[in-house]
């Protein structure tokens, strides 16, 4: 089950479909961004909930855009660990700061988890070949995506 109610412009706000193929908004040509029933997730995900589960990307699937868990296209995501960097934290004259390890997922980028979910979501609505206009992290983590699909990327 997901909790996903509608798609929103990021600029003016007009309210899309969540389930059809949408690029941008077709009044001012403008990223969508999911919107959810936020209230209801809170009912009905508790923490023991997502604490036992496996811990991946999946485990938060309620609050993920995708509706049938069969078409997930995984790599194995992992959940990635905070390191304490207290001499950088002195440098910016902050008391703490962490950063995240995401070098551990498995395109070696925090992209593998977006590409992950975008690429999941062309599988469940019928796409079969993607594109992404990048020089870098993110079009090798939809590569890595679209192979395990068996999308033309």
């Amino acid at each position: 089950m997901s909790f996903v109610t509608h798609l929103e412009c990021a600029l003016c706000g007009k309210r899309h479909e969540a389930r059809r193929v949408q690029e941008l908004c077709g009044d001012c040509r403008r990223p969508l961004w999911v919107r959810y029933d936020l209230p209801a997730a809170g009912k009905a995900l508790t923490r023991a909930m997502l604490r036992d589960r496996p811990p991946n990307l999946w485990r938060y699937a309620e609050l993920l855009p995708l509706e049938d868990a069969g078409h997930r296209i995984s790599l194995d995501e992992t959940m990635t660990p905070l390191f304490p960097v207290s001499r950088l934290a002195a440098d910016f004259g902050v008391e703490t700061l962490w950063v995240k390890d995401e070098s551990r997922l498995p395109t070696g980028s925090f992209k593998a988890r977006g590409m992950a979910l975008a690429v999941s979501m062309a599988h469940e609505l019928g796409i079969r070949s993607i594109a992404a206009h990048t020089a870098g992290n993110a079009g090798g983590a939809m590569a890595a995506y679209a192979a395990r699909a068996g999308m033309e990327a």
